[in-house]
């Protein structure tokens, strides 16, 4: 409520004129409380009214923009986000990482509550589907364990990664990419090479 009585400050309107405005946008008559004639003519002059007595372009930005205060926003929930059954995708997807430990000292597995919480931020950001998540997931899980899972990124790591400067990073995204572009070569995979 606070910011609404900000802006009509802002915009040298009164609470009457917003009332006006609002009467006109949704064809509704003013009630007698309002001295409409006289708010007419002040909405007029500062340009918020035309002279037909319809909104100005300024008039029905700002009246959007009020109106966007009194939308519920819709609470993106898990299921929302990452389907009907997220939660057998997840166990799925942790599985396909190693059951040890890597070099980093940390379980190449990680809690399914922390994997929820990286996935939903992954869901909002990236438009995958589950089946190049879990494809991606395979191929990078195989490479590394052709190298011993050396320098291998935790199943939490590797949907994002926060940088120094708060941004993050997602090598599960480059890998779905990678995938779906099919720049990959799989041959390259199994190749060994003979020094």
């Amino acid at each position: 409520m606070n910011e609404i009585f900000n802006r009509l400050i802002k915009e040298s309107l009164t609470p009457n004129s917003l009332y006006v405005l609002y009467c006109i946008q949704n064809k509704i008559s003013v009630q007698k409380l309002v001295n409409s004639s006289l708010e007419i003519k002040r909405l007029q002059v500062d340009a918020w009214l035309k002279e037909d007595l319809t909104l100005s372009g300024k008039s029905i930005i700002f009246m959007e923009e009020l109106n966007s205060y009194f939308r519920k926003s819709k609470k993106k929930t898990s299921k929302n986000l990452m389907g009907e059954h997220f939660d057998v995708c997840i166990k799925t997807y942790n599985e396909t990482f190693p059951t040890k430990k890597l070099g980093s000292g940390k379980y190449a597995r990680t809690n399914i509550k922390n994997l929820e919480t990286g996935f939903r931020w992954f869901f909002e950001n990236y438009d995958y589907t589950w089946e190049t998540v879990l494809n991606a997931t395979k191929k990078y899980v195989l490479e590394y364990s052709l190298k011993n899972y050396e320098y291998m990124r935790t199943s939490q790591y590797f949907i994002r990664k926060q940088n120094s400067d708060k941004s993050f990073e997602s090598d599960l995204a480059t890998y779905c990419d990678i995938l779906l572009d099919g720049s990959s070569n799989e041959e390259d995979i199994f190749k060994e090479k003979i020094v």
